[in-house]
């Protein structure tokens, strides 16, 4: 039997754009590729988009706050727990991530 206890896990997330405010998704709900600290160079023959909410508007430093969760049910949703790091990728690096907070399982 498949346990579905983490198929929706919901994190809260601290993101830090590395481009211009005129280069960011567009809306506050988007889906990216996510690159986490502990994939190497092949991350994307092991990569997953995480869904990610942005609340308010980037500060002056360029940090959000918001939430994430994968966007597929089979991703490796205990890689979305307090203290991981990530990248998210459109065809360059957007944003570094932090994951601050686990609001659901």
């Amino acid at each position: 039997m498949v346990s579905l206890k983490n198929m929706s896990r919901k994190v809260k997330i601290l993101l830090r754009w590395l481009v211009p405010s005129g280069e960011l998704p567009r809306g506050q709900e988007f889906s990216v590729p996510a690159r986490f600290d502990h994939q190497g160079e092949d991350w994307t023959s092991n990569g997953w988009s995480l869904t990610i909410t942005t609340e308010g508007v980037p500060d002056a430093e360029g940090r959000q706050i918001g939430t994430a969760r994968f966007s597929m049910s089979e991703a490796p949703h205990d890689w979305l727990s307090v203290g991981k790091r990530f990248m998210i990728f459109s065809s360059k690096a957007l944003a570094q991530g932090l994951v601050e907070q686990v609001l659901s399982d």
